[in-house]
């Protein structure tokens, strides 16, 4: 019987095809979410997979219901809010603060009451100088020169700017300038890495990431390919053993019939032996005896003779030709068992042949069967081994995926911090300006005292110089009452009953008007234009979006304090101030908001994410759809589409036979050996393992 020593295995109905390719596209920003980290380990994880194939189902959360939506390019900035109309109140005399109606929040009228110095020192120098010009003696020269060189030396350095308040206090604002716009520039460059997928940390750790995770996958590959290997061999083995024991059934058979032909050619051989000689020597003996009698019948005369002679003669006649019929009978026996002789010597000598290839067939199988267990013992050690790495790869991708989200707690708190950083500067800055405000104040101050001092110098000798001096206390009197010098709402309150009265004491703006400023760096502004739409959020109005419009666009670069660019953060930026629209926003003064420059707008497409676009093996872009059959099962069915407007994470899409409400599969890698098959509902092919359904 024909035997077939080895037998080829048929190829699985699950090996992946390299049909499908994905779409390469760059990094863009992706939500830091650490449940889809853990989903996307459980498609990969070797525990809970045993050997045999896993049922492939589908889940609907690994799927986007196709819908019709807005789709937005935007360029992202950072800004704070102020009001658009903003007006500040200084005292120009440094006299007590006695009351303070109004209070943070209030509403004020121009005119209002704000604040009421201590008015009694300017009242007591004006009863002074109203009693001396009814005094005729008046001060000395000496008095008015030393008091007229202390004010104009005073003045001279005021003049000049060379005042030392002043510069200090003009130095702290620079200072406090420059710390706000780097902290400023080092939050922006911070952010827009994050924003642009650019941040270096978390490139690192996501190629780190990626690189374990394709290491688990090559170790599952591998384990997969080491089980399938075992397989073969273990059918190899069971293929070989049947046929060794064919070849042995098929040896015995020949052997049998080899023993059977070798007995029928004995008996043939003994049969033949058995026949003699035949009758030739007695036909002979007759027809000589027959001659002889015939002979002397021709030459009888006696009529008994005769009849004896002839009787005689008829009875060997007979004799003779029986003879001959038994003669023949022996030829036709002899022929016949020396022909069976000869084609049973044949058989023998056949099956012996056959005996002995058999036989060696019987050998070769045993060999054969050796080294297939051989080969199974090997791809069980090669197995045993792929599953110690799938463990390792494991628990290295456990580790990245720990470290990755690590690695986002700690860049997100930096932006905070990096935040919390531009805060400060600011505030620094604020502080700066108004203490520079009130180093003016108290310089102008320090001044009107010298000026003063100088006034009541002439009031003894000069009546004149005297009157003058009381109309101007007189107007400092009148100046103790702090009065608002518009209408609107008082923000920043700094007078303080007890303290000095000089310097800035009030902020009033217009709280209903508000605007943000920001800066758009040089890269962007080409791109954005004075009335583009905004789009405004604060963390602490929540998730509610307003609307704005750029109002206007510096013509220059931020200067520094030297009047020079500043490019002191490695980036160029022009300060832009943007119009807050919507009314009632619960945005206020000072509050740090996000904006988003809308660049480009689609309205109403589809869209999906960009990973779900894909090429196929002709280069057309196609989508992976899991379409609804009767039986509640899913067809994986491709679609070509016509790609749109790209956002920084969806991309909009067109295509004949797509419709809304459609299911497209958000991963198409990891379902393209499916497509053409209708898959049951089930934890689908990211999610099967029952050890990572239970945390990592």
């Amino acid at each position: 019987m024909p035997v077939n020593l080895l037998k080829k295995k048929t190829a699985s109905p699950f090996e992946e095809s390299s049909d499908s390719k994905p779409v390469r596209r760059p990094i863009k920003k992706r939500p830091i979410i650490i449940a889809a980290a853990v989903l996307l380990a459980a498609v990969l994880l070797f525990r809970g997979m045993g050997k045999s194939k896993q049922t492939a189902t589908i889940s609907l959360s690994d799927t986007t219901v196709l819908s019709r939506s807005d789709l937005q390019n935007l360029i992202s900035a950072t800004g704070t809010v102020e009001s658009a109309s903003s007006m500040m109140v200084y005292s120009t005399v440094a006299y007590t603060v006695e009351e303070v109606p109004v209070e943070v929040g209030d509403y004020v009228e121009e005119g209002q009451l704000l604040a009421k110095l201590d008015s009694q020192n300017i009242q007591d120098q004006i009863d002074a100088q109203e009693a001396s010009l009814n005094v005729s003696s008046g001060n000395s020269a000496a008095q008015i020169a030393s008091a007229r060189d202390s004010y104009e030396q005073f003045k001279a350095t005021l003049d000049s700017g060379l005042n030392s308040g002043i510069l200090s206090a003009e130095s702290a604002v620079t200072n406090a300038y420059t710390s706000y716009t780097n902290a400023v520039t080092a939050y922006d460059r911070y952010k827009e890495g994050l924003d642009t997928g650019e941040n270096a940390t978390l490139l690192n750790q996501d190629a780190a990431l990626r690189n374990a995770r394709a290491a688990l996958e090559g170790a599952r590959d591998t384990y997969n390919n080491a089980l399938d290997a075992l397989t073969k061999a273990e059918n190899d083995i069971n293929d070989t053993r049947a046929d060794l024991i064919d070849a042995e059934n098929d040896w015995d058979e020949a052997k049998n019939d080899l023993d059977d032909a070798e007995d029928d050619l004995d008996r043939a051989e003994r049969r033949l032996d058995s026949l003699g000689k035949g009758y030739t020597s007695d036909i002979t003996q007759l027809q000589s005896e027959l001659s002889v009698l015939q002979s002397q019948a021709g030459t009888a005369a006696d009529p008994e003779e005769l009849a004896y002679l002839s009787e005689r003669i008829t009875s060997l006649q007979r004799e003779l030709a029986d003879l001959s019929v038994s003669q023949s009978e022996y030829s036709m026996d002899q022929a016949e068992l020396t022909q069976e002789v000869s084609k049973l010597t044949q058989e023998v000598a056949t099956l012996t042949s056959k005996s002995a290839q058999l036989e060696s067939a019987v050998k070769s199988y045993e060999n054969a069967l050796k080294q297939a267990e051989y080969a199974r013992d090997n791809c069980q050690q090669q197995v045993t081994a792929a599953e110690r790495n799938v463990r390792t790869s494991e628990e290295s991708y456990a580790a990245a995926i720990t470290q990755y989200n690590a690695t986002a707690t700690t860049v997100d708190q930096a932006l905070v911090d990096y935040a919390d950083a531009v805060e400060t500067a600011y505030k620094a800055y604020q502080t700066a300006q108004t203490n520079l405000e009130a180093a003016k104040v108290s310089a102008q101050n320090q001044l009107q005292s010298y000026r003063d001092n100088l006034n009541s110098a002439y009031a003894g000798s000069n009546k004149a110089v005297s009157d003058v001096s009381l109309r101007q206390l007189r107007a400092d009197l009148a100046d103790t009452n702090i009065t608002a010098p518009v209408s609107g709402t008082v923000t920043a309150v700094y007078a303080e009953v007890g303290s000095s009265g000089a310097g800035l004491l009030f902020v009033i703006e217009d709280v209903d008007n508000l605007v943000i400023s920001t800066a758009v760096k040089d890269y962007d502004v080409g791109t954005v234009k004075t009335g583009m739409r905004v789009t405004i959020k604060s963390d602490s109005t929540g998730d509610a979006v307003f609307d704005g419009e750029i109002a206007s666009i510096a013509p220059t670069a931020d200067k520094t304090a030297a009047g020079t660019t500043n490019t002191s953060g490695g980036d160029v930026s022009f300060a832009t101030d943007v119009n807050v629209l919507s009314r009632d926003s619960g945005l206020r003064i000072g509050m740090s908001v996000r904006l988003n420059f809308v660049v480009d707008e689609a309205k109403n497409v589809m869209s999906v994410p960009y990973e779900a676009v894909y090429q196929n093996a002709e280069g057309t872009n196609c989508v992976l759809a899991a379409v609804e059959q009767e039986e509640g099962k899913y067809l994986l069915t491709e679609y070509p589409v016509t790609t749109g407007m790209e956002s920084d994470l969806d991309i909009a899409i067109e295509g004949k036979d797509l419709k809304e409400g459609m299911r497209i599969v958000s991963e198409p890698s990891v379902y393209a050996p499916y497509a053409g098959q209708a898959l049951e509902l089930g934890a689908g092919l990211r999610s099967t393992n029952p050890i990572m359904m239970g945390g990592f």
